[in-house]
């Protein structure tokens, strides 16, 4: 992917930085400047090769950081860092990313289509809210027609948040699904 996300923490906020990369070869003609600030959907800058023109649109608003002016009308390979941007995250999405700091993650064990019904038109295996135990069906993994269950290896605990939707394609070791453990109270 010629993008890459980082949530980061400064003082007491959480900022999300963008990093873009080039995503094939070719001259690269850079249309924004450090500092500014841009909207989903502006031009970030553009990839020519072979008379072919490629643009990359910013994928959300915020302020242009460390540009890569050396790039600037030159001819470049894959995966050439070109730019940084980044946003403030709102309180609902600073609370999500603390939140998540708590979760047990269950990540996709291979690339493949997931599923949390076992079949169409059957109830779910799991939803948030949910308790888990070692052992359990999480989620139903479909790769070229054949059928894997993904089972739950953790501490018992309650489902917080599903990472995917119902047919999902998924890459290995994306995030599925966000576990906070829930250990059994011992009786003194």
């Amino acid at each position: 992917m010629a993008i890459e996300s980082t949530i980061v923490q400064r003082d007491d906020e959480y900022f999300n930085e963008t990093q873009y990369f080039t995503s094939h070869t070719g001259v690269v003609s850079i249309k924004v400047s450090e500092e500014q600030e841009v909207e989903e959907g502006d031009l970030l800058y553009t990839i020519t090769r072979l008379g072919l023109i490629k643009k990359r649109l910013s994928g959300h608003g915020g302020i242009v950081k460390n540009i890569n002016g050396k790039l600037e009308n030159t001819y470049c390979g894959y995966y050439a860092h070109v730019l940084d941007v980044e946003y403030q995250l709102s309180p609902e999405e600073a609370q999500a990313v603390e939140e998540e700091q708590h979760y047990r993650f269950i990540r996709a064990p291979q690339g493949a289509q997931y599923f949390t019904t076992p079949n169409p038109g059957m109830p779910p295996v799991i939803s948030v809210g949910d308790y888990v135990v070692k052992g359990q069906v999480v989620a139903i993994a479909m790769v070229m027609k054949k059928r894997r269950e993904v089972i739950y290896e953790g501490e018992r605990g309650r489902v917080a948040k599903i990472f995917f939707m119902n047919g999902q394609q998924c890459r290995a070791g994306d995030r599925l699904i966000g576990i906070v453990p829930k250990p059994l109270k011992k009786r003194g």
